[in-house]
């Protein structure tokens, strides 16, 4: 009778483990075809349940872990994640290392700085020997702002691993963005020493080129950096910038356009590749492109280098073809045009000489009568939306007297300031300000 019992028992227990262990392939089977049909809600719930009757289930719990991280709910993965450091020590699927990794690579998803810092500094101190913790540590320090202590976490990196080359990378483009440039380029240089095609180190060697104004050199390697993803908007960028500083103005227009379509430039690249080819509308004549780029800059900067100056000069010239004519139109043109002042405010002229300034000015020295007096006249033209200062006035009086003229003349778009004109006051200097000049323009055109 006992032996019948016993019998019974053991058939009953091993029914039970059987139904239990069967349970257990249905929900993994079920848990795969989930899966595998893409229903990953309904994974995440098939775990819960699991890791709800097993809490120390590591592997499912993991599992549930890398769903989160797919479906970008970092906070429930670190969660879990944290349970798992805290009650994991004596599991058989317990390792820190993997945890560890994952909990420090959501914690920087959700820009938990600190927390991440702490998770890294853990992992350094359970495998002193892997470099990705230094790696982890140096990129979280240069995101904090220190790019020092940064640049001595990819080192110590770099001595347990000095073959890896992408700390090399990492170490290389820090040493960049803190204007270490020698440090940098040394490290760049053993970089394409093993990979000669390396995109990272083609893209940070050819920045610092452009800066050194080598641009020869800049140019072969952004041309090689630039068919990476990540560097294709930048590599055209100064590409484009660098076939505009050699004239070759066609070329850098569809290059810079083609660099602002792409993804990926830094709001500093941004502002300064509209503003390269706000300049070659500019200077192509196409004035609505260009203000369109202008807008859009002062749109991001209240104030970026002369691009509101540009605005408010063209702004005068809506209503005015020939004050249009004479704030934007080319060097060439506008030396043409100041000529023809001249020759309408003065009679009998005789230029002497002629030359231009890269501020945008003319200065015309002639034989003249002049208000009914014949004399040495020297004109100076001024074309900008910012009122002309005392300095600038006596700059061109010292010329004047050098050139032994006997009367100077300005005149400007814009007028002059209170300074300037006590200045002129009882010396043979006459200026005249945007009245003047409008009249002046009338009277040009009126004659044809």
């Amino acid at each position: 009778m006992g032996i019948t019992i016993a019998i019974l028992l053991l058939l009953f227990f091993s029914s039970l483990y059987c139904m239990r262990a069967l349970g257990k392939v249905r929900i993994k089977f079920s848990l795969d075809k989930t899966l595998k049909e893409g229903s990953r809600q309904d994974a995440i719930e098939a775990l819960l349940k699991i890791i709800k009757k097993k809490p120390f289930d590591f592997h499912s719990r993991m599992e549930l872990v890398e769903l989160y991280e797919q479906e970008n709910n970092y906070i429930e993965a670190i969660t879990h994640l944290n349970l798992m450091l805290q009650f994991g020590q004596k599991q058989e699927s317990y390792d820190p290392k993997e945890i560890y990794r994952h909990l420090g690579a959501c914690y920087l998803a959700v820009k938990n700085l600190d927390e991440a810092h702490r998770v890294y500094h853990s992992l350094r101190k359970s495998c002193p020997d892997e470099p990705f913790a230094y790696v982890q540590l140096g990129k979280i320090e240069n995101e904090r702002g220190l790019p020092d202590k940064a640049t001595r976490y990819l080192n110590q990196a770099l001595s347990l691993d000095p073959e890896n080359i992408s700390i090399q990378e990492e170490l290389g483009r820090i040493l960049f963005e803190s204007k270490k440039y020698p440090e940098a380029l040394r490290v760049l240089q053993k970089i394409l020493k093993k990979d000669p095609e390396n995109p990272s180190a083609h893209y940070y060697t050819g920045q610092i080129n452009f800066i050194y104004h080598q641009n020869k050199e800049a140019f072969t390697h952004f041309l090689k950096s630039k068919n990476e993803e990540r560097f294709v908007a930048g590599s055209l960028l100064h590409i484009g910038m660098i076939l505009r500083q050699h004239n070759k103005t066609e070329d850098a227009k569809k290059v810079l356009a083609l660099a602002l379509s792409k993804p990926g430039l830094t709001k500093n690249d941004l502002l300064e590749g509209m503003y390269e080819l706000a300049e070659i509308y500019f200077t192509q004549q196409d004035i609505q492109r260009a203000i369109v780029l202008w807008e859009k800059i002062l749109a991001s900067v209240k104030e970026y280098r002369d691009v509101k100056s540009k605005l408010d000069r063209y702004a005068q010239t809506r209503t005015n073809a020939m004050l249009r004519k004479y704030l934007i139109s080319s060097r060439d043109e506008f030396t043409s045009l100041c000529t023809k002042i001249v020759n309408t405010i003065a009679k009998q002229v005789t230029i002497v000489r002629t030359s231009t300034g890269l501020d945008s000015t003319v200065e015309i020295l002639t034989q003249a009568n002049y208000r009914d007096v014949p004399s040495t006249v020297f004109f100076k033209f001024f074309r900008g939306s910012s009122n002309v200062g005392e300095l600038t006035v006596r700059e061109f009086y010292e010329k004047l007297r050098e050139s032994k003229a006997k009367q100077g003349v300005c005149i400007t778009s814009s007028d002059y300031t209170e300074d300037a004109v006590s200045f002129s006051e009882g010396r043979m200097l006459e200026l005249r300000g945007n009245k003047d000049l409008v009249r002046m323009l009338a009277q040009i055109n009126a004659s044809g």
